[in-house]
């Protein structure tokens, strides 16, 4: 038998089970993130009574309602990475981080995420609608926020603010990127804070 065609037999006959093969390997584990930096989170503050925070409702684009970390923004064109995650739901680990940046400042452990699940009376709720937390890999990370310092007891709105934070990522690096985001999140907290305080 002629060599030629039996190598081509043979081809022809085992290429269907060793090419599946080839493709074959351990795939990339996932990895996941929060946007809460127990290191960022600044030490308490002296003690403010009798003050209880309700954090939310945060309401967050269409867009980011996916637990793929989404980069980009410019020209309306976003990435999603299949291998970067978000460690839970974005909306409600946003509100702890901010949250736990309140505890902090203003000097209160009495902090909840709405929808309350705990017995609280809250004397201050802010109300968050994410507008933009966007930015490039090992460049600028964006994060836009309209919020709102409302009167629990009333449902009146004290006052309403549009806060534009922008951080440099440190490298091109998803990790250095959610830095950047964690750090824009310790200075909203910052502002929210201050509002708070000075609506006493």
């Amino acid at each position: 038998m002629n060599k030629v065609p039996f190598i081509l037999v043979c081809l022809l006959l085992t290429g269907p089970v060793l090419l599946p093969l080839a493709g074959c390997g351990p795939a990339s584990p996932q990895i996941h993130h929060s946007l809460y930096a127990p290191d960022l989170v600044p030490h308490p503050a002296p003690s403010s009574g009798r003050m209880a925070i309700l954090v939310g409702p945060v309401t967050i684009p269409d867009l980011l309602k996916t637990s793929q970390i989404v980069t980009g923004g410019a020209g309306g064109r976003y990435q999603l990475s299949d291998r970067h995650r978000w460690a839970g739901e974005l909306d409600r680990d946003l509100a702890r981080a901010i949250g736990e940046q309140l505890a902090g400042k203003l000097g209160t452990e009495q902090v909840a995420i709405y929808p309350v699940r705990q017995p609280l009376k809250p004397t201050h709720q802010i109300i968050l609608d994410v507008l933009a937390m966007e930015g490039t890999l090992g460049k600028e990370a964006t994060l836009a926020v309209r919020w709102s310092l409302v009167d629990p007891d009333s449902r009146t709105t004290r006052l309403t603010r549009r806060t534009v934070l922008h951080e440099q990522s440190a490298d091109s690096s998803y990790d250095a990127w959610i830095a950047a985001q964690q750090r824009n999140i310790g200075r909203l907290g910052e502002e929210i804070a201050a509002a708070i305080a000075g609506s006493k």
